[in-house]
């Protein structure tokens, strides 16, 4: 299997944090968002890795080269962002023999059965997550056999609720090739972008069958807000520090787990949590600080922090507000 992760995206939502850093390389929960996944799917990322790469690209490619090594990693770069469908065409060269392909979008934390995902009655599979309410995602419709009939973008009405998660799989790498070059040759986009959807449906008009299959839990990380509720989930789910509340009383401060400390991290008669990570070299003194991200380097002072992300190298002295920091930032309330 050769698994394709594009990560070219100039992360918008995520400004003012992706103006200094690439958005796959913002902490959440101990990691960065491509470390979460890439652990997640280690059962799958032992032969070929293909990252496709293009604002703060070089960034990338040292980070995952000096934290994945054991990866057999190629960079391709995608100069102009047309969308997923294009970015994998990036990676044609990888795609002329028929191994099976997995793609996965670096910009959540997916977690699934990875291992079981290829099915050798089935073309394709679309993971998604079951959602009350969907209308603010891409949902797939299905028939009574389990198929994939329909690809519904933002739908106004709730009948729908598997939610595509991000991650899709190809039994045949040539014929996902294939059906990208007649998206592209075709012109079928919206709004000057290329869709993954839509090399499926070439696929699904050539006899292709696609089914969903359900994940273990999907953490969109796109935006302020959703960033903020991965960071509660992934510490909820235990991937915070397991001996927080030790470490509070040796350093005389009060923690609120589940919370992420890094062992370089200074916390100095404070009130941590819940739902709270705090970087390398971080210090927060004097403050209270509840359902936030602070960044390596940080320091927080007499400060009353919540729903926040703090960025590296920030300053903040002051009192109770919602902040959303970009690094290298001095802030002082009054």
């Amino acid at each position: 299997m050769k698994v394709i992760i594009p990560l070219a995206g100039f992360g918008k939502r995520m400004r003012p944090h992706t103006w200094s850093r690439a958005k796959p390389l913002l902490h959440v929960a101990g990691n960065t968002i491509i470390g979460h996944l890439l652990d997640l799917m280690a059962d799958v990322t032992k032969a070929e890795v293909i990252f496709v790469v293009g604002y703060k690209g070089d960034e990338i490619e040292a980070w995952i080269r000096e934290h994945y090594p054991q990866l057999d990693a190629h960079f391709v770069i995608q100069e102009e962002m047309l969308g997923q469908a294009h970015a994998i065409w990036m990676c044609k060269a990888f795609l002329n023999d028929d191994d099976d392909v997995m793609v996965a979008f670096g910009d959540g934390v997916v977690d699934a059965e990875y291992e079981n995902i290829p099915e050798p009655e089935w073309d394709g599979v679309i993971l998604v997550q079951k959602m009350e309410d969907p209308r603010t995602f891409g949902v797939v419709v299905t028939d009574e056999d389990g198929y994939v009939t329909d690809f519904i973008e933002k739908p106004e009405t709730m009948e729908h609720k598997d939610v595509i998660a991000g991650i899709y799989w190809f039994k045949n790498g040539k014929q996902l090739r294939d059906a990208i070059e007649t998206v592209l040759t075709e012109g079928r986009q919206s709004q000057g972008e290329y869709y993954i959807v839509d090399a499926y449906k070439v696929m699904q008009e050539r006899g292709a069958k696609i089914r969903p299959m359900e994940t273990i839990f999907w953490l969109d990380a796109g935006k302020p807000d959703f960033m903020l509720h991965t960071n509660a989930r992934l510490l909820g789910l235990g991937y915070g520090t397991e001996d927080a509340i030790d470490l509070s009383y040796a350093g005389e401060f009060t923690v609120l787990p589940p919370v992420y400390l890094h062992e370089s991290a200074h916390v100095e008669n404070s009130v941590i949590g819940p739902y709270v990570s705090i970087g390398a070299d971080a210090v927060v003194k004097n403050s209270i600080v509840r359902n936030s991200i602070i960044d390596n380097g940080a320091y927080i002072e007499k400060a009353i922090l919540e729903d926040s992300l703090i960025g590296e190298n920030t300053e903040i002295k002051g009192t109770h507000k919602k902040l959303f920091i970009g690094d290298d930032s001095k802030v002082e309330l009054g």
